[in-house]
């Protein structure tokens, strides 16, 4: 009994002692300033692009105050640690100026924000080249610059950045190849890449990039073959290649990316692939192979993909029968294109009622069971208008 009142009293004192250090923290939070080399910095690259600082977070002219420390997201927006120095200094740890239709360049005065873990700007009109001593902002773990109209070389110093663990630089008039440094960056887990610019090879030295868990890479003149070190990065989840250069086959070793969630490459040239590489693929929500130059037949255990919902193979060389397993998913799949191939034999039953639908340009048989997908085909081509790229 005595060992159990002891036992309940230093909880509550742990629980008070608990509530008085937040309470503690909240006070010196509310009485901290922010070092003044940042206000300094932070006002001058606001003036450079024609940002206004918010009231929810600039309370009386003390820009780490209000939403900066209580963490409410506002735009543009910046978030502070106000531990230093006993709880009396503040520095500015993250800086986000989203879609707010701002001009400007990347201004040197960023270094002066030492402490800056992340920093987003998407969705504006930024325009010239990224500096080389970006790659001094070594305390990032976040940069996304995508959607904006940079321009110029990506620097090699951008691999400098060894805490980064989301790079996104996709959507702007970059120009030359990706820098093989980046490589280096090897607690990246994140980066997107999409219709930025760049030509070239993948780098070999994105094998070290062992700890990645989406690459988008689309609508980028990238060529080459496509690189088999892919297939040994086993945490991916996503990974899109679509409208680039590469050249086939698909490595057969992406047989080992069982997290997959989202595969989606296309217009690939040079080099056939069959399907066996998914075989162990069944996590898989959306498998877009679209002009991808597959050939054989389709997977006997198409069924054994229970979260599939987006199945894409149109344009490729496909022969045989739809699998019997196809005829049960009409439960799950939303999206089913595989037109222009050399599939043969019977429609599924369930043809009229998939929401999207593309079988034309194949060699199917037509009976009186099935006759009624001429009209649902003809309907679903006239009308339909989503994209399965917006999905």
């Amino acid at each position: 009994m005595k060992q159990s009142s002891l036992s309940l009293l230093c909880f509550c004192l742990g629980y008070l002692g608990c509530f008085w250090f937040h309470i503690s923290m909240a006070q010196n939070a509310t009485n901290a300033t922010t070092d003044p080399s940042e206000v300094s910095a932070l006002n001058s690259i606001f003036q450079q692009w024609g940002a206004q600082s918010v009231a929810l977070w600039n309370i009386s002219g003390e820009p780490c105050s209000g939403s900066a420390i209580n963490r409410t997201n506002t735009y543009p927006d910046i978030k502070c640690d106000c531990t230093f120095d006993n709880g009396t200094t503040c520095h500015i740890t993250q800086l986000r100026v989203y879609a707010l239709n701002l001009t400007g360049r990347f201004p040197e005065e960023l270094l002066a924000l030492k402490y800056l873990n992340v920093l987003k700007i998407d969705k504006n009109f930024f325009t010239g080249p990224l500096p080389a001593w970006i790659g001094n902002m070594s305390a990032l773990t976040l940069l996304s610059i995508a959607i904006n109209a940079f321009s110029g070389p990506i620097p090699k110093e951008l691999g400098n950045l060894k805490n980064l663990n989301i790079l996104s630089f996709g959507s702007n008039n970059f120009s030359g190849t990706l820098p093989p440094e980046l490589g280096n960056l090897i607690n990246l887990q994140r980066l997107y890449v999409d219709s930025c610019g760049l030509t070239g090879e993948i780098p070999s030295t994105f094998a070290k990039l062992r700890n990645m868990e989406v690459l988008w890479a689309s609508d980028t003149p990238f060529s080459g073959k496509i690189p088999d070190f892919i297939g040994n990065w086993t945490k991916l989840n996503e990974l899109r290649l679509q409208g680039n250069s590469f050249e086939g086959p698909i490595p057969t070793n992406f047989s080992q990316l069982t997290s997959l969630n989202s595969l989606r490459i296309s217009d690939i040239y040079n080099g056939s692939s069959s399907l066996g590489f998914i075989k162990n693929l069944k996590n898989l929500t959306d498998l877009v192979l679209r002009n991808a130059l597959i050939t054989g037949s389709l997977p006997s255990d198409i069924a054994e993909y229970p979260s599939l919902w987006i199945l894409d193979l149109g344009f490729n060389n496909l022969t045989g029968q739809l699998p019997y397993g196809l005829f049960t998913m009409s439960a799950s799949l939303t999206h089913l294109d595989l037109s222009y191939n050399y599939l043969s034999g019977s429609l599924p039953p369930w043809v009229t009622s998939t929401a999207q639908l593309n079988l034309v340009v194949n060699n199917f048989i037509f009976d009186s069971s099935n006759t009624t997908y001429v009209e649902v085909t003809l309907t679903l081509l006239l009308t339909t208008t989503t994209s399965i790229n917006e999905k």
